[in-house]
């Protein structure tokens, strides 16, 4: 059929063929444009596919780690639950905990091979269980005892426990290696000293709503003494606190975890990456610590450093000797637990460094807690990149086992 106009007349040749090339170039046009939209929808697509593959993929390497973390606590558990049985035994000197590696590849290793054979566990046939030892990841945990650590509420315990507990935590954090920490001032543009914090610290469990007056002096020159260590002032102890942008009050109660120590003003991140692990709160505030259990060098330098017979080894011209005098200690304490699976006792302990020089005073020796019933636990899982930490504190009791701590990172 020919092309006509209007009124009826024929279309010329030439008007018809530029009209036919408009129409196709329109559909042309049309067709590139619904091609590139459904490109962008398909590649959309695609995209968000991968995305939740990934996504599901990530949550179920979260959950394995997750449950290869808990197996670490479960092992961990286990094992604290026989230490609490060899320390009827031995008195604690048997440090368990310390003895047994807690670790994944060691698990499966139990299940087969000469070392199964060797701890009369291949007749059990372990490994032929389904799934047993046969899971994708990795896990281990550390344990240490919480009675190796100084517990910040005995600040406020009684005097004869308060006063060596704050001498310990001065000498901690007062050590010269950790100068350069309180130079810089906090979040807030103040300048703190290590018994500002020792009395913000004191301030924030106490029952009273006094600022202490406190003068670390005397605590250093005798802190066993049995001498009130901190007396209440005539200003308010929240005025730490009022000037700040979003201020608050003191808890005056003891601390229920560590991490609360951010609150005390003064300490920061770089305090709680340095100090935290040096604290706890679940252990007996009626005690001092365990020294049978202290296996951290900064930590028994700390205990030396606050006799006031060890003083002039704690000077810049003391310290190294008091440094190798430590290095030595340690090589014997490892050489001892390696050869007998015994670490020393408190006599021996004692003994080992009247030999060398350095000290513990007497009464300090007769407040240390006599047994360690409190765990920290770290137990971590790995899968691919994936890292799931579960920090737990585990004490041993006549019934069982009670959880005084759970988190999950």
């Amino acid at each position: 059929m020919r092309a006509t106009t209007k009124k009826g007349g024929a279309v010329p040749p030439k008007t018809f063929r530029r009209l036919a090339r408009n129409e196709s170039g329109m559909a042309l046009l049309m067709v590139l444009v619904t091609v590139a939209v459904l490109s962008v929808i398909v590649v959309d697509f695609v995209f968000q596919t991968r995305v939740n593959a990934q996504i599901a993929a990530n949550v179920r390497d979260r959950m394995k780690a997750y449950y290869l973390a808990r197996s670490a606590m479960n092992f961990s558990r286990l094992i604290l639950h026989f230490q609490g049985q060899v320390d009827k035994l031995t008195g604690g000197m048997l440090k368990l905990y310390q003895l047994v590696p807690i670790e994944s590849d060691l698990a499966k290793a139990l299940t087969k091979g000469e070392l199964a054979e060797a701890f009369g566990m291949k007749d059990a046939n372990l490994g032929e269980l389904r799934g047993f030892g046969e899971f994708k990841g990795h896990f281990y945990a550390e344990i240490e005892d919480e009675y190796s650590k100084i517990n910040i509420n005995a600040l406020d315990s009684i005097a004869s426990i308060s006063s060596p507990v704050t001498a310990q935590v001065l000498a901690l954090i007062g050590s010269p290696r950790y100068q350069m920490m309180f130079e810089e001032p906090d979040s807030d543009g103040q300048y703190n000293t290590p018994a500002d914090i020792v009395t913000a610290i004191h301030d924030w469990v106490d029952i009273d709503n006094a600022f202490d007056n406190f003068n670390p002096n005397l605590v250093v020159e005798n802190p066993f003494s049995q001498a009130t260590v901190f007396q209440p002032g005539t200003s308010g102890e929240d005025s730490r606190y009022d000037m700040i942008d979003d201020p608050y009050q003191n808890k005056n109660d003891p601390f229920f975890t560590v991490d609360e120590l951010h609150m005390i003003r003064g300490i920061g991140d770089d305090f709680m990456r340095e100090f935290s692990n040096k604290f706890t709160v679940y252990t007996d505030p009626s005690l001092l610590l365990n020294l049978t259990s202290v296996n951290d060098p900064k930590m028994m330098l700390s205990l030396l450093c606050m006799q006031p017979e060890n003083i002039p080894l704690c000077t810049e011209q003391g310290l190294p000797q008091l440094l190798e005098v430590l290095a030595l200690f340690f090589e014997f304490r490892n050489m001892m637990q390696m050869t007998t699976f015994m670490v020393p006792n408190n006599q021996a302990i004692q003994a080992f460094f009247d030999s060398m020089g350095p000290t513990f005073s007497p009464y300090f020796m007769k407040n240390l807690a006599p047994f360690s019933d409190t765990f920290s636990v770290k137990a971590v899982g790995e899968v691919g990149e994936t890292v799931v930490t579960v920090h737990a504190v585990v004490k041993n009791t006549a019934s069982g086992q009670e959880i005084l701590y759970w988190r999950v990172m």
